[in-house]
C-alpha cells in the first residue's frame, strides 16, 4: 500500500482517538457509581471494544510509517491508546472476576463479531538500540559475538591428530616463518604449469591410445543407431497390428448390428445401461456443481486455499519495513553528523555569547544593589534560570531587604523575629499532618467499605481518571505545533526533516555549554565576592581576618548503589557467556494464531445470571495479549511483571510461550530447572547469576525471564530423580533478586508455565506470580473447528461428513491427540482409497478406543480448579459464587412460597 494510503489512515484514526477520548472525558466526569455489574460490563465493554479496534488501526500506521521523526509523537499516542485499553481490560476483570472478559451485548450494539475486537500479532514495539539488534540477530544466526583475544605469545603450531602423541612425546623447536605459513589458511592462487616435452616413444603411445578410443566411440554410435532402428521397427508393428484390430472389429460390429435389428432382444439391455450411465453422469455432474456453489459462497471448507495474496501481502509489508529501516538508521546519522557540525562550528562562539551573558548578570547585580546574587544550584539547571527570569532582580531583593528590615524593628530584634518564624513553621506543619491523617482515614474507610461490599457480592463501579491522559496531552499538543503545521504530502519519500535535527541538536548543545561555562563562572564568581570583601574592609580601615572558604555543601546520604561486579566487562562478553551456558537461547518461529480454537457465545448470559461458565480456548489466546504481549509494547507504564500459565497436558502451553517470544520480539533467558542445574554453583555464583540476569535483561529489552516447569522451583517435596538437578536453588531468590527489581519503565516479564502447579508451595507462588492463567479443556465449538480445518484438508473426504457426531464423542480430548490419530489413519493407501471407501466417524472413533486413548477427565481436570481457587482472583471469584448460589435459592424458596399460597 502507497504512502499516501497509510497517511489518510493515519489521520481518520487520529480523529476517531481524538472524538473517543473526548467522550471518554465526558463519560468520567458525569458518571455516576454503578451498582450493576451487567451495567458497567456494557459500559466498558463498549468503549473496551472500541480502543481494541482503535488500537489495531494505530499499530498498522506506526509500523508501515517511515518518517522518523513522526514516528515519537504518534507512538505517544499509541501509549496512550494501550495504556487506556489495557484500564478497561483490568476494569473487565474487576467486574467479571475473571481474567477472561465477555463483552457480547456491546458487539451486538456496536454489529460486531470477537475476533474484530481480538488482537492478534501487534507490532507496536520498541526498537533495541542498533547494536544490541546486530548482536541478537548474530546470535540467532549461531554466529560468535565475543571471543577471548588469545595473546602473540601463547600461539602454536597447529598439530593434527593423527600426530599429535609423536609431537607430545618428541619436543620440537618452533619455527617462526613455518608458524606463519602454517596460520595463514587461506587458499591460495592455482598457478597453471607449462606442459613438459613429450619423447618419441611417448607420442607414439599417446597417438595409440586416441585411435582406440575413437574407434570405441565409432562402436557406440554404430550400436547406438541400431538399437534405435529395432526399436521404430517394433513400434511400427505394433501401430500396423492395432490399425488392422480396428478395422476388424468396425467390419464384425456392422454384422453385429444387422443382427440385432433382425432380433429385438438385444435393445432394452442396451437401453437400460446407456440411461443408468446417463443417470449416474448427471447425478455427478450436480454434485460437483452443488459442491462448487456452495464451496463458492463459503458453506463448505476448501481443501486448498491459495495463498498468493496473503504472501504479496506480507511481501509488501516487509518492504515497507525495510524502508523504514533505512530511513531511521538515515535519521540517526543524520543527528550525529548535526551534533558534530553544531559542536565545531557554533559551540565556540555559544561560549563566548553565554559567558558575556552571565558577566553582564554580575554587573547589574553589582551596579543596582553592591553585591551579587547566588549562583542558582546545577540541579535546578543553573543559569537557564537567570535567562528565563525565574530568579530574584536587585530591585526585588532590595525591596525584601527592607521589609523584613522593617519586620524586625517591629518585632523588637531579630530573635523575636525568628522565634516567630519557627512558630508559624511548626503551626504549618502541624495543619499539613492534620489534612494527611484525615485523607489516610478516608481513604481506610472506603476501602474498607469497599470489602464489605465485595463479601456480599455487590459491586461499585467507579470511573476513575487514566494515567494516560498526561502521554495523550503531550502527544497531541507535539502534533498539532509541529506536523499540523508541515504538509506531509510533499515528503512521499518521508525523509527526516533537517531543521527539526539543527533545532533541537542546538538546544542539546547550548545546555551541554552552558553547564561547562557555568563551572568556570562558579570560580569567576567566588573570584569577585572575595574581591568584594576585601575592598569593604579596606574602606573601613579594618584588618580582615583571612576568609574561610566555604566548605561545600554535603549531599545527603541515600542508600549506597550496588556495586556492579561486571563493569569491567562489555555487554559482548556477559551476552555470549549466557549464551554459551543456555540461558539465553532462540526460539521456533510460532505464530499467536496457530493457536486454535473457538470463542464462548453463550458466557455472557450465563454471567449476566451469576453463573460462572468456563472459558473457551480463544478467551485464553486474548488474555495472553492483554496480559503478557500488549503492556510490553508500552514505554512505561504499570505492567504486570510476571504471568503463570497452568493447563493440562497438551493443552499448548509452550506454544503459547513461544508466540509470546515472537510477538514481543524479546531476547528469552531460560532459567528452567533442568537448563540451570549444575551452572553457578554456590552462594557467590548465585549471586553473580541474579546480577547478569537482571543486568542483561535490562539491557537486551525487551526480554522474557522463563520458566519450564515453574512449580519446580517451589516444590513441595523435590523428586529423588530431580534432587541433583536442586530445582529450588533460585526459587528461594526469585522474587527479591528478580521480580522485586522490576520497575514500570523497565520492559522484563517473568513467565512460568506449569503442567502441575498443586505440586508447588502455594503462598510461594502467590508471591512470585502476579497473574494466573488457567488454560480450560477443549469445548465442543473448539475441537468442531478444529476437525472441520483437519479433516477438509483432504480433498476425497466428503464435505457433508458429519463432523458433528465426531466433535460429540471426541470432547475434551487434547487437539494435538486429534491431529496426531487422523496422521496415523489418512496414509497414502488410505486416501487413495477414499473414492470407493468413504471415511466414517466410526472408523476414527476406533482409533482412539485401539489405542486406549483417554480425553482430560473431570477428575484430571478438578485438580487444576482446586488449585486455582487458591489464587488471590480464584478466592474471590469463589466467594462471589458461594454468594450467587444462596442468592438463587433464596429466590426459589420465595416462589415456592409464592405458588402455594396461589
Amino acid at each position: 500500500m502507497s504512502f499516501e494510503y497509510y497517511t489518510n489512515w493515519w489521520i481518520a484514526s487520529k480523529k476517531q482517538l481524538e472524538n473517543l477520548w473526548i467522550r471518554d472525558e465526558i463519560f468520567r466526569k458525569k458518571a455516576k457509581p454503578i451498582n450493576d455489574r451487567c451495567l458497567a460490563n456494557m459500559l466498558i465493554g463498549g468503549m473496551y471494544a472500541k480502543y481494541s479496534m482503535l488500537v489495531q488501526d494505530i499499530d498498522a500506521c506506526l509500523d508501515q510509517m517511515a518518517q522518523p521523526q513522526k514516528r515519537t509523537t504518534v507512538r505517544k499516542l499509541m501509549d496512550a491508546a494501550t495504556i487506556r485499553l489495557t484500564e478497561m481490560s483490568n476494569e473487565l476483570k474487576k467486574i467479571d472476576l475473571s481474567e477472561f472478559h465477555y463483552i457480547d451485548g456491546s458487539l451486538i450494539e456496536l454489529k460486531l463479531v470477537p475476533y474484530d475486537v481480538e488482537i492478534l500479532h501487534p507490532a507496536l514495539f520498541f526498537p533495541r538500540p542498533i547494536e544490541v539488534e546486530e548482536m541478537w540477530q548474530k546470535i540467532q544466526k549461531g554466529e560468535r559475538i565475543f571471543s577471548i583475544p588469545i595473546p602473540e605469545e601463547e600461539t602454536a603450531v597447529p598439530i593434527e591428530e593423527e600426530n599429535k602423541e609423536e609431537v607430545e612425546a618428541v619436543p620440537i623447536p618452533i619455527d617462526v616463518k613455518k608458524s606463519k605459513e602454517k596460520k595463514d589458511r587461506r587458499p591460495k592462487p592455482v598457478i597453471v604449469e607449462e606442459a613438459p616435452k613429450l619423447s618419441e616413444e611417448d607420442e607414439k603411445e599417446l597417438k595409440r591410445k586416441q585411435i582406440i578410443t575413437e574407434a570405441v566411440k565409432l562402436i557406440q554410435i554404430a550400436e547406438r543407431a541400431r538399437q534405435e532402428r529395432l526399436y521404430f521397427h517394433i513400434k511400427n508393428l505394433i501401430h500396423h497390428r492395432k490399425k488392422t484390430a480396428i478395422a476388424a472389429a468396425q467390419v464384425h460390429g456392422n454384422k453385429a448390428l444387422q443382427a440385432a435389428e433382425n432380433t429385438e432382444d438385444l435393445t432394452a439391455p442396451l437401453i437400460k445401461i446407456q440411461s443408468l450411465w446417463r443417470g449416474f453422469s448427471a447425478r455427478e455432474l450436480m454434485k460437483a456443481k452443488e459442491i462448487e456453489r456452495r464451496l463458492l459462497i463459503g458453506m463448505y471448507e476448501p481443501p486448498w486455499k491459495s495463498k498468493i495474496e496473503k504472501e504479496t501481502f506480507e511481501r509488501n509489508l516487509e518492504k515497507r519495513r525495510e524502508y523504514r529501516d533505512q530511513r531511521i538508521k538515515e535519521y540517526i546519522d543524520s543527528i550525529d553528523k548535526e551534533k558534530a557540525r553544531i559542536l565545531r562550528v557554533v559551540a565556540p562562539g555559544l561560549m563566548e555569547d553565554i559567558g558575556d551573558e552571565i558577566r553582564e548578570w554580575f554587573h547589574v547585580w553589582y551596579r543596582e544593589a553592591k553585591l551579587f546574587d547566588k549562583y542558582p544550584p546545577e540541579e535546578k539547571g543553573g543559569t537557564i534560570l537567570v535567562v528565563r527570569g525565574e530568579t530574584m532582580t536587585p530591585k526585588e531583593y532590595l525591596d525584601e531587604y527592607e521589609r523584613k528590615r522593617k519586620e524586625k524593628m517591629k518585632a523588637g530584634g531579630a530573635d523575636k523575629l525568628k522565634e516567630k518564624e519557627k512558630k508559624e513553621k511548626l503551626k504549618k506543619q502541624e495543619e499539613e499532618r492534620k489534612k494527611k491523617e484525615a485523607e489516610k482515614k478516608k481513604k481506610e474507610a472506603a476501602a474498607k467499605a469497599k470489602k464489605k461490599k465485595k463479601k456480599g457480592g455487590e459491586y461499585e463501579f467507579e470511573y476513575i481518571e487514566t494515567a494516560g491522559k498526561p502521554v495523550y496531552e503531550k502527544g497531541i499538543e507535539e502534533h498539532q505545533n509541529i506536523w499540523d503545521q508541515r504538509n506531509e504530502i510533499e515528503n512521499p519519500l518521508e525523509k527526516h526533516y533537517m531543521d527539526m535535527i539543527t533545532e533541537q541538536k542546538c538546544y542539546e548543545v547550548q545546555l551541554e555549554v552552558r553547564y561547562k561555562i557555568d563551572e568556570l563562572m562558579r570560580l569567576e564568581l567566588e573570584m569577585l565576592e572575595e574581591a568584594l570583601e576585601e575592598d569593604k574592609i579596606r574602606l573601613k580601615g579594618k584588618k580582615g581576618k583571612p576568609k574561610k572558604k566555604k566548605k561545600k555543601p554535603k549531599k545527603k546520604r541515600g542508600k549506597k548503589g550496588k556495586k556492579d561486579p561486571t563493569a569491567n566487562r562489555t555487554t559482548e562478553d556477559l551476552f555470549q557467556e549466557l549464551f554459551d551456558n543456555g540461558i539465553i537461547r532462540t526460539y521456533p518461529h510460532v505464530r499467536l494464531d496457530e493457536y486454535k480454537g473457538d470463542f464462548s457465545y453463550k458466557n455472557w448470559d450465563l454471567r449476566n445470571q451469576d453463573f460462572d461458565p468456563p472459558a473457551t480456548l480463544l478467551d485464553v489466546r486474548q488474555a495472553i495479549v492483554m496480559n503478557c504481549i500488549m503492556p510490553m509494547g508500552v514505554e512505561t507504564m504499570k505492567r504486570p511483571k510476571s504471568v503463570l500459565i497452568v493447563g493440562p497436558r497438551q493443552s499448548g502451553k509452550h506454544l503459547l510461550a513461544n508466540a509470546i517470544f515472537n510477538e514481543t520480539h524479546s531476547v528469552l533467558f531460560d532459567l528452567s530447572p533442568a537448563i540451570t542445574a549444575g551452572k553457578y554453583p554456590g552462594p557467590k555464583g548465585m549471586k553473580m547469576f541474579l546480577h547478569l540476569i537482571s543486568k542483561m535483561s535490562r539491557l537486551l529489552a525487551p526480554s522474557i525471564i522463563y520458566f519450564d516447569g515453574a512449580e519446580k522451583i517451589f516444590y513441595k517435596k523435590v523428586p529423588k530423580e530431580e534432587k541433583e538437578m536442586d530445582p529450588k536453588r533460585i526459587g528461594k531468590k526469585l522474587v527479591k533478586g528478580i521480580i522485586k527489581t522490576i520497575t514500570p519503565a523497565d520492559r522484563v516479564l517473568v513467565l512460568g508455565i506449569s503442567g502441575k502447579p498443586w505440586t508447588g508451595q502455594a503462598g510461594k507462588m502467590k508471591k512470585a506470580f502476579e497473574k494466573n492463567i488457567l488454560i480450560p479443556r477443549p469445548d465442543y465449538n473448539s475441537i468442531y473447528l478444529y476437525w472441520q480445518d483437519l479433516l477438509m484438508s483432504y480433498n476425497g473426504i466428503d464435505r457433508n461428513f458429519n463432523i458433528t457426531a465426531l466433535t460429540k464423542v471426541t470432547t475434551n480430548y487434547p487437539l494435538p491427540v486429534l491431529k496426531t490419530v487422523l496422521e496415523e489413519i489418512m496414509t497414502t493407501r488410505r486416501i487413495i482409497q477414499l473414492r470407493y471407501n468413504p471415511l466414517t466417524v466410526q472408523e476414527i472413533y476406533e482409533r482412539f478406543i485401539s489405542q486406549g486413548l483417554e480425553p482430560i477427565t473431570d477428575k484430571e481436570y478438578k485438580k487444576f480448579l482446586q488449585w486455582y481457587k487458591k489464587t488471590p482472583l480464584g478466592r474471590e471469584k469463589a466467594a462471589f459464587n458461594k454468594w450467587a448460589d444462596a442468592k438463587r435459592e433464596a429466590e426459589a424458596k420465595q416462589k415456592e412460597k409464592a405458588t402455594k399460597k396461589k
